[in-house]
């Protein structure tokens, strides 16, 4: 399966295609010149690696200073965002 990880530019994607090549490998990431995005192949236990993808992204983002990015699973997208305290209600 195929994820992608889209931001605003180029230069956050090279960025970001680091800090996932230091946790998977240079093997699964993928990084295009013409568009902000990362690739990562996802093999073998598909649901640990996608949650270890998103720890990786939200770890980045809150490094980066970054609200969110968009993330595609196969053919759906979600928007992943920097981590956030809930507040509690009393």
């Amino acid at each position: 399966m195929e994820m992608r990880i889209v931001l605003g530019d180029a230069r956050s994607a090279n960025a970001l295609a680091e800090a996932l090549t230091a946790a998977f490998g240079n093997g699964q990431i993928s990084l295009w010149d013409d568009r902000p995005e990362v690739g990562l192949q996802v093999e073998g236990d598909s649901d640990g690696t996608v949650l270890r993808v998103l720890d990786t992204v939200e770890r980045w983002l809150d490094k980066a200073g970054l609200g969110s990015a968009e993330m595609w699973l196969g053919e759906h997208s979600y928007k992943v965002a920097r981590w956030a305290p809930v507040e509690v209600w009393q």
